[in-house]
């Protein structure tokens, strides 16, 4: 006999158990976890937790193994490096006011990432506490910076292309920036993303695209920055990458 205890007496009291103070009676002796071992005890286990288990258990469950597998708390999943890199990629974004092309720039992954270098004085709080995010953000300065009269349609449409496989999606396919933030000082439009047929139950997800301006005067607007995010479901670049990755690319 070891701890005092005689093998009877833990082998009636074990089955009362719950799982979690069986996994602490292994940790006490040798003795307590031979006997504990006995798969006889977390059938007990498992027929209070999940009393179908019992009724037709597969002829090879290990009742231990099952306990241990499913009341784990679960782990915060980390997403393995992505295929995709920003140097593979670039956007073309294009932008109309009133059907009148006023802005058109091909422009790397690389530079959307790097985000604005300048950020000009007199720009709102809010606008500022966005900028200095720690979330991955994709921004590039408009330079020379756009000057547009307030009210007028203003259309944006954004495709990327791959350097790794050659191929093209469609991010924004022509949507207008008809919600405006004053206090933020951001102009928003935005586009359902389209993705692979091998990803049939991912949805409503979107690519947001935001005109950063300052108000010049009372009825015009000067566009200083553009930025592209996917805040529905991505924020750090691990999982933008992931997110373009699964996209459909023709």
């Amino acid at each position: 006999m070891e701890n005092g205890f005689p093998g009877e007496v833990l082998k009636a009291v074990f089955p009362l158990m719950d799982g979690k103070d069986l996994v602490f009676c292994m940790l006490v002796c040798r003795q307590w976890r031979e006997i504990a071992k006995d798969d006889y005890f977390w059938k007990c286990i498992c027929s209070r937790k999940w009393p179908s288990i019992c009724k037709e258990p597969p002829s090879d469950t290990n009742f231990q193994k099952l306990y241990l597998t499913f009341s784990k708390p679960r782990k915060t999943m980390h997403l393995p490096v992505p295929k995709l890199t920003f140097e593979d990629l670039v956007f073309y974004i294009d932008m109309w006011h009133e059907g009148s092309l006023v802005f058109s720039q091909a422009v790397s992954g690389c530079i959307l990432r790097a985000g604005l270098q300048n950020t000009p004085g007199g720009i709102p709080d809010i606008l500022v506490a966005h900028l200095n995010t720690t979330d991955c953000t994709l921004m590039m300065e408009v330079k020379p910076k756009l000057t547009v009269p307030m009210g007028p349609v203003i259309t944006v449409s954004v495709l990327a292309h791959r350097k790794d496989t050659h191929k093209m999606t469609c991010i924004i396919n022509t949507s207008t920036f008809d919600y405006i933030d004053g206090n933020a000082a951001r102009a928003l439009a935005y586009e359902y993303l389209r993705f692979s047929p091998r990803y049939p139950f991912i949805s409503d997800i979107r690519a947001w695209m935001s005109l950063l301006f300052l108000y010049k005067g009372a009825h015009s607007i000067e566009v200083f920055g553009i930025e592209l995010d996917f805040c529905d479901a991505a924020r750090s670049e691990s999982e933008i990458l992931w997110l373009l990755d699964m996209l459909d690319w023709k």
